[in-house]
């Protein structure tokens, strides 16, 4: 089938993009990308195949967005959204086609920011819409509130999806992984937060991987870094790095298929440099890790319309929003805002020995930042963040390179 192209205009550069049903690829002098839809398959370039565009310049590349806030039947304890059983705020179909509508053709993937499965009742119809108009949609679930009506709708719109293991219930993330991967879809992925806390359970979970049938058929376990932020901001504790080089050598030893999230980047990249790899393995490796994204190559959408660089930035000190309704042009307005560049030009500033650090947590790793804060000075930031976001809750007057979009999941 021969592709459509569209020519896209932003600022004083013009991109051509190709799209088919099953590819999608970007040509211009200096930003290259091919992206196969169905393999999740996603390379970028410059000027060169050695080169690497510091940004997207013709709009993000991937989306997270919100689609709802509350209504969760999970309560998990280090929720950094403090998200709550208490009736649901939704973005409607309408909503979300108006804010969609407004990207660039280059997006390739949305990663929907869910509660529970069945919270948005809008959420089959945003994903089928997705797919109307060539973008891949994924999410995170935690199983709890899936049925198989709602799995099998699911498997037949979905690029790929991570099911969050709890120590609570892990049976209920096995289970789910299993009735994805007996509906073919092979890029199911595990998400685990890790934290001095839970890398016990991190663990358990990997053992597990290596003996539990129901596990057999996933793709990869993902790692979250945690941050202090909703209600993680008391007594969980982002691992040292000599934990990270541990954990990740575990893996290697025992072939086991991994991600990560870009805001773990600069502990996976030192893991790498320590370890006993041939120098071209190493670099293969560093290539495969992508550093902090956020308004470089991707975007964050909440439910009420606001742009946010990610999910964990939403309401920090220091960090402004773009009203997406309120948009005519998303790259004039949104893209290439004065806010959107504040942030971003802090962020590629931020970049050491080719890997971007958080600018907007960079406690979690201290080791590359030369953020050297006390443990009670930490703890003290911390406390100050968690009245500030429950002051929001009470205030608010509705009450988140080569990569793979299998290991590529919702943060938001």
């Amino acid at each position: 089938m021969k592709p459509t192209i569209t020519v896209i205009q932003a600022q004083d550069d013009r991109f051509l993009l190709f799209d088919t049903p099953t590819r999608k690829w970007v040509r211009s002098p200096a930003y290259n990308y091919n992206f196969n839809k169905e393999t999740g398959v996603f390379a970028r370039w410059g000027k060169t195949f050695e080169d690497d565009p510091k940004f997207a310049p013709a709009g993000p590349e991937i989306l997270d967005i919100e689609i709802s806030v509350d209504g969760c039947p999970n309560g998990c304890p280090f929720c950094y959204k403090g998200n709550t059983p208490k009736p649901a705020t939704n973005m409607t179909l309408a909503e979300f086609k108006s804010i969609i509508n407004k990207f660039p053709k280059t997006l390739t993937q949305v990663a929907f920011g869910i509660t529970g499965i069945q919270t948005n009742p809008d959420f089959i119809p945003m994903m089928q819409y997705c797919r109307e108009i060539g973008i891949i949609p994924n999410f995170t679930l935690s199983g709890i509130d899936l049925t198989d009506e709602i799995a099998e709708q699911c498997a037949g719109l979905v690029g790929a999806l991570a099911v969050s293991a709890y120590q609570t219930d892990k049976n209920v993330c096995y289970s789910t992984v299993k009735k994805f991967t007996d509906l073919g879809i092979n890029q199911t992925n595990i998400h685990l937060m890790v934290a001095q806390e839970t890398l016990p359970f991190v663990y358990e979970v990997m053992n597990d991987r290596m003996t539990d049938p129901r596990l057999q058929g996933i793709n990869a376990i993902v790692f979250l870094g945690v941050k202090p932020k909703g209600r993680a901001v008391d007594g969980w504790n982002t691992l040292r790095t000599s934990q990270y080089q541990e954990l990740i050598q575990f893996c290697f030893d025992h072939n086991l298929a991994i991600g990560f999230d870009s805001c773990s980047a600069p502990k996976f990249e030192e893991a790498i440099k320590q370890m006993d790899l041939p120098d071209p393995l190493k670099k293969r490796m560093i290539e495969c890790s992508e550093g902090c994204e956020s308004s470089a190559f991707s975007g964050y959408i909440n439910v009420h319309g606001e742009y946010w660089h990610c999910s964990f930035s939403e309401n920090e000190v220091h960090q402004q929003c773009v009203d997406v309704a309120s948009a005519e042009n998303f790259l004039r307005d949104i893209w290439y805002s004065p806010a959107v560049e504040e942030f971003r030009t802090k962020l590629l500033n931020s970049e050491i020995d080719g890997c971007r650090r958080c600018t907007v947590f960079p406690q979690i790793n201290p080791e590359f930042t030369g953020v050297s804060h006390s443990l009670e000075v930490l703890k003290n930031e911390g406390r100050v963040r968690k009245q500030q976001f429950e002051q929001q809750l009470c205030s608010s007057p509705q009450g988140r390179r080569l990569q793979h979009f299998g290991v590529w999941m919702a943060t938001g």
